[in-house]
């Protein structure tokens, strides 16, 4: 008994002691929840692991469940956190996931030259690399003139010509509700319903749009600069709405945060600091991932005006509305 009674305060005494110092984590290591796309984002985290000696334990969204997956993840572990930073390919859910008090406050080096109006004005969130919306037009058909902005999908001639990814996930939920944002629900909602007249086809995600081009299936898709980029499409001449009045393109910012009480915040922290560098900023650009820097600005590319934090308020109760709509489950 006397044996069983020292091992148990020798047992007691060591926990007493991991728990002191993290737990027993490994302050070496530490985990990330990333929607950016895994070609793009492992070489960089791969780079980060080498310069810093910080093993990083890397969990990505599937495409068709992009962004939205992991975002409902870190809200259900909010009271036991198991990551330590939310590398999002969007802005909108990263926002609604700092007002939930999923996200910490931690003003990185490395977001000082990165304009206001993409950064949190309490240090829940910076942006770095700025994706694009396009139409993806894998070719000129004879005798028809390609959409050049978002209204045009709605003319009958491109009726059953058209497709995009279902707005449940993904920069297409952003999108919607960009779009009610700046336009108000009446002409947003007569955009839609439009496009259901016109029999638009809904599909999985922005990379099944670009399939569905490539196969012949439609003349034209609503997606993302990268997907198309990387379906070998031209894009400079496929961004919508960019005449001088034009309503531009929407702009759809990778944001990074670390996660309130992150297991392992001081090596989050070197993270951060890492991804919101001009370094991997460029990075981005290079692999065609985002189209342009938050730093130096969007160039001749016209971008939608378009209030974030509005837009992100809204998100869910519109992209439901949305694909109410286009699926005819409400007129």
């Amino acid at each position: 008994m006397r044996f069983v009674s020292s091992y148990l305060c020798l047992s007691v005494f060591i926990c007493g002691s991991l728990f002191l110092t993290g737990c027993g984590r490994d302050p070496d290591s530490l985990t990330i929840y990333t929607s950016v796309d895994q070609p793009v984002a492992e070489p960089i985290l791969k780079a980060f692991e080498q310069k810093t000696g910080i093993k990083v334990i890397a969990r990505y969204d599937t495409e068709a469940n992009k962004s939205v997956g992991l975002a409902e993840r870190l809200r259900a572990e909010k009271d036991h956190p198991q990551c330590d930073v939310w590398w999002g390919n969007e802005i909108f859910l990263t926002i609604n996931l700092a007002t939930d008090g999923v996200l910490a406050s931690y003003d990185s080096q490395s977001a000082a030259d990165i304009p206001a109006k993409f950064k949190d004005a309490q240090h829940r969130w910076a942006a770095s690399g700025m994706r694009v919306r396009v139409l993806a037009i894998p070719a000129i058909i004879d005798g028809l003139e390609p959409p050049r902005n978002l209204e045009d999908l709605a003319k009958r001639i491109y009726k059953n010509q058209i497709a995009m990814a279902r707005p449940v996930s993904g920069t297409t939920t952003g999108h919607v509700a960009a779009l009610y944002t700046i336009w108000g629900e009446a002409k947003a909602d007569t955009f839609f319903k439009d496009l259901r007249a016109n029999n638009i086809k809904l599909v999985g995600g922005n990379s099944m749009v670009v399939e569905g081009l490539k196969s012949g299936q439609f003349l034209a898709g609503l997606t993302d600069n990268d997907d198309a980029e990387a379906a070998g499409f031209t894009i400079n001449g496929q961004l919508p709405d960019q005449q001088p009045s034009g309503l531009g393109t929407l702009a759809i910012p990778c944001t990074v945060a670390q996660v309130a009480g992150s297991p392992h915040a001081d090596a989050a922290h070197k993270l951060i600091d890492y991804l919101l560098s001009k370094e991997v900023e460029q990075q981005l650009i290079a692999a065609k991932f985002v189209k342009f820097s938050v730093r130096a600005g969007p160039g001749e590319i016209r971008t939608m005006d378009v209030d974030y934090a509005k837009a992100a308020a809204i998100l869910p109760q519109v992209t439901r509305r949305a694909t109410a709509i286009l699926e005819g489950r409400e007129n």
